[in-house]
């Protein structure tokens, strides 16, 4: 049975419409035995670092000449890595802030992608993800719609991928979109939306 991650970064809780649309695939997925085993992590309960200096200086370093204060420093990408590695299937959900993600998806994206762990570069200069074969289910809630936006404001779904493809190995990413949520009693209806799922 395939084991699954589950990425949830919406401040409003059980309020929140992406929160509520990835958590509906997590439950088709359950109900149809595709996966078991679900790992959650609530960003906003525990907010991934922000890179600084001294962080930067470690994500750079190849994994195996880190000392102990690297280690110390890089305990939460580990955690994070090592979650991501482990899940066969990933359902990853965000709120639009702003036409971008949510500040914790972004801050935990900035941690996971690390030089030795998720990506390697061969000997001729290229780089290459070393997390493959992994599907991403994304769910994004947003107050608009998208239909309605001019051309090329699309922002979290382009970059969940591009960033997924060149640095972690994933290519595989089906989105699923819950929107209008600003609009007056607006009701979701999950499982119409992932009725293609």
């Amino acid at each position: 049975m395939k084991s699954a991650l589950h990425i949830v970064s919406s401040a409003r809780g059980s309020q929140s419409y992406s929160r509520g649309l990835s958590a509906a695939i997590v439950k088709k997925l359950k109900d149809r035995n595709e996966i078991g085993a679900v790992v959650e992590r609530d960003l906003t309960g525990e907010f991934p670092p922000f890179l600084d200096q001294a962080l930067i200086g470690e994500f750079y370093k190849h994994p195996e000449t880190v000392g102990e204060e690297g280690k110390r420093l890089l305990k939460y990408s580990n955690a994070i890595f090592n979650e991501i590695s482990n899940a066969d299937v990933i359902v990853i959900s965000t709120p639009m802030h702003n036409l971008g993600m949510s500040a914790p998806l972004k801050a935990w994206m900035d941690q996971l992608v690390r030089f030795g762990l998720t990506y390697v570069y061969d000997s001729d200069g290229m780089r290459s993800g070393r997390l493959q074969n992994k599907k991403v289910y994304l769910a994004i809630a947003s107050g608009g719609q998208l239909s309605q936006w001019p051309d090329g404001y699309e922002f979290i779904e382009s970059y969940v991928k591009a960033v997924f493809s060149a640095y972690v190995g994933i290519t595989d990413v089906c989105t699923f979109r819950v929107e209008g949520t600003a609009g007056n009693n607006f009701t979701a209806d999950y499982e119409d939306i992932i009725q293609s799922l």
